[in-house]
């Protein structure tokens, strides 16, 4: 019983994240988040408050889709949600369509907690082969898709989130994941797709800014997601502003500015910062669960030969 109300609480958990991170709480969302001891002290005072914040993170600054994160193309419905489109359909698992593209974070913890039911539910009428079946098709899809791109946004959350109850909320999905690969660690699963780690060249023809900026707003390329926020953050470090617009031209504006204002060499630096923080929190997390190594290494990877780059642009 102890292990079937487990399961309960871990997909009431899932589901109700996956649900808050697909749009502004109404009001029963609201009430549900508000039974959640981890969120309930840390909704505010209004659901407007909350719609607000919900849309400078969410909607403007650092968007939940896996493709953003393992595809170079930077757009919606590539292969990286086809890949996802694919898993949904093995699981019997049709998403919601209002979402955009089926690789959004929330859906992806939706058909989380949809596989949890199931074993919970394949564990409680004894159907053995149904409840190894959830476990199996669950760890396949977190080793594949949620834990090798997720923890990359909860950075990316927590380094601008405005309002207390997002910061929570990304911490919270990421606890759910750790949690759920170290349950599911001894299940057996399809082989892991693993994220080619793009080559980076320090020759001069790829010094151009052009392509620095590319790499550096590019998460499979340079191992961050930078938003528009924090580009916006940078400038106001250096003592300048720039214009709010897509986050090419902002960071182009960045690095323009940063020149005209003989702060270029203080512009790597912080960028050089930036990612050294980045990198100290994936070893922290790696080092809680041995799953998440093989999962964090290549983001790691990705972010050292970013350094790299920005050190030989220096020189």
């Amino acid at each position: 019983m102890n292990d079937y109300n487990n399961l309960l609480a871990r997909q009431t958990l899932a589901d109700l994240l996956g649900r808050l991170l697909l749009a502004p709480p109404s009001a029963d969302l609201w009430a549900e988040a508000a039974k959640l001891p981890e969120l309930a002290t840390l909704l505010g005072e209004s659901q407007s408050e909350l719609a607000i914040a919900y849309e400078y993170l969410v909607g403007r600054n650092v968007y939940p889709y896996e493709s953003l994160y393992r595809d170079e193309d930077l757009m919606l419905n590539t292969a990286a949600a086809d890949r996802v489109a694919a898993f949904y359909d093995e699981c019997g698992f049709t998403p919601d369509q209002s979402a955009g593209a089926p690789d959004h974070l929330g859906i992806e913890l939706i058909l989380l907690a949809r596989l949890i039911a199931t074993e919970a539910a394949a564990m409680a009428t004894g159907d053995d082969a149904l409840a190894g079946w959830s476990r199996r098709q669950a760890a396949t899809f977190l080793r594949q898709h949620l834990a090798g791109w997720v923890p990359v946004w909860v950075q990316a959350v927590q380094r601008i989130a405005t309002h207390p109850f997002y910061w929570r909320l990304a911490e919270l999905t990421l606890e759910l994941i750790s949690s759920e690969l170290e349950r599911l660690a001894d299940e057996p699963s399809a082989s892991r797709e693993v994220i080619p780690l793009q080559p980076v060249s320090t020759h001069s023809e790829e010094t151009d800014l052009t392509m620095l900026i590319r790499h550096l707003i590019t998460p499979v390329r340079s191992g961050i997601f930078l938003s528009r926020a924090d580009l916006s953050a940078l400038a106001r470090r250096l003592g300048f502003s720039i214009p709010i617009n897509d986050r090419f031209t902002m960071a182009r504006a960045l690095f323009e500015t940063a020149g005209e204002f003989e702060q270029a060499h203080a512009l790597i630096n912080a960028l050089d910062e930036l990612l050294g923080v980045e990198i100290n929190d994936l070893h922290r997390l790696s080092a809680t669960l041995a799953a998440w190594k093989p999962l964090l290494q290549p983001w790691i990877d990705r972010l050292t030969a970013s350094r790299a780059m920005l050190a030989a642009g220096v020189e």
